[in-house]
């Protein structure tokens, strides 16, 4: 037995269909056990409709959204108006967390917010038993200390606490998959230590869809090379049958 417990996160569930479909593939046909949600994306409700029947298996968590990150996919705030200090002028989210901090967000708007998203999840029939952060939010205005003091009230495990208290560790030396994701990873986790680690992805597909989307400075098709790839880490063989001939033991967050 290697002694390894991995933590497998799949991130941006609602992001659109691609992100969905892949995650929920990375679930049946891989080695996900974990998937953080975006409640203010426009495919959240199509998450709810493929990976709500997995409740049973897997630990969704609310991946706390204060930014949109693509220039040809944007969103904006679950609570609206209300909470217009988080806000570009045209209503969406800023790009990333140094432009939501130039905006000097109001510290209760943001949670304002938190609460709208927690209630949306709650609301399309997901079970929240984690909260995380979308792009390391938590660093903004204080807003760590109140994740913590949410996650408490409301029964959460909070990702941030698990690595303060020790409890896991990021994969030391893991830089993420190029061109051979599975058995990349698989050798990777043999010159790894035991212990309890976190790995996370943002499986998506190679598809038509992904094709258009586009980070800032970013070619089309990139993003779906990239995100295709962290698919493919959770997915391919190798992987599986590494995890498996082995023993790594793979953890929802509930099981930490």
């Amino acid at each position: 037995m290697s002694g390894i417990r991995l933590v497998t996160r799949a991130d941006d569930a609602g992001m659109n269909g691609s992100a969905n479909r892949a995650i929920r593939h990375s679930i049946r046909e891989g080695i996900v056990r974990n998937v953080s949600l975006m409640a203010p994306a426009p495919a959240i409700k199509g998450a709810f409709d493929l990976l709500g029947e997995m409740q049973s298996e897997i630990d969704f968590g609310l991946h706390v959204t204060l930014t949109a990150e693509w220039n040809n996919l944007r969103w904006g705030a679950v609570a609206g108006d209300s909470v217009s200090s988080l806000l570009l002028p045209d209503g969406t989210f800023p790009y990333d967390c140094d432009e939501l901090a130039s905006l000097a967000p109001d510290l209760d708007e943001m949670m304002a917010e938190v609460i709208a998203q927690y209630d949306l999840l709650a609301d399309i029939g997901f079970q929240i038993s984690y909260l995380d952060e979308h792009m390391v939010v938590g660093q903004v205005a204080g807003l760590h200390d109140r994740l913590a003091e949410f996650a408490e009230e409301h029964g959460l495990i909070y990702n941030r606490a698990l690595f303060e208290n020790g409890a896991i560790a990021r994969l030391p030396g893991w830089n993420g998959p190029g061109e051979h994701p599975g058995t990349e990873l698989a050798d990777h986790l043999a010159g790894v230590a035991p212990g309890t680690y976190l790995i996370v992805g943002h499986p998506t597909g190679k598809d038509e869809e992904m094709q258009e989307m586009r980070l800032p400075d970013q070619a089309a098709g990139e993003a779906a090379v990239d995100r295709n790839r962290q698919r493919r880490m959770f997915m391919d063989i190798e992987i599986i049958d590494y995890c498996e001939n082995v023993g790594i033991e793979l953890l929802r967050y509930s099981d930490v």
